[in-house]
């Protein structure tokens, strides 16, 4: 499933017990379980739950650079691809959300307990 974030440049992100990646054009992508992080060829296993902020430090490459594939597939794991190479994956978690992606307009995915994708389509206004 493409989610709708090429083009979409990062533009901030916080980590509270959660990874919070913060796009242009009003998307977030909220990160609630371990994932991993790759860019020039290291690799980085990151929990917003349980590693101190300084752990996420790496992931400052990623300001300002655009998405070039946000995908979910149907195990319910999250892949996103960034224009400078780096990429995050999530996988599913067998008892919590593992992530959420919303946009404007009440866009939301979510990979529930279990990996299965829940999905809340944008309201567009009807003539």
């Amino acid at each position: 499933m493409n989610l709708g974030l090429e083009g979409k440049k990062l533009l901030s992100t916080t980590v509270e017990y959660s990874a919070v990646l913060h796009f242009s054009d009003d998307y977030t992508a909220r990160i609630e379980s371990p994932f991993s992080f790759r860019s020039t060829g290291k690799k980085y296993d990151l929990s917003p739950d349980s590693d101190p902020q300084e752990s996420f430090q790496p992931m400052a490459i990623l300001l300002h650079q655009a998405v070039t594939r946000a995908e979910a597939d149907d195990s319910g794991s999250l892949s996103l691809v960034f224009d400078n190479g780096a990429t995050i994956h999530v996988e599913p978690d067998d008892e919590y959300e593992a992530w959420t992606v919303s946009g404007p307009d009440g866009f939301l995915v979510v990979s529930m307990p279990g990996g299965e994708l829940a999905t809340w389509e944008a309201k567009t206004d009807s003539p």
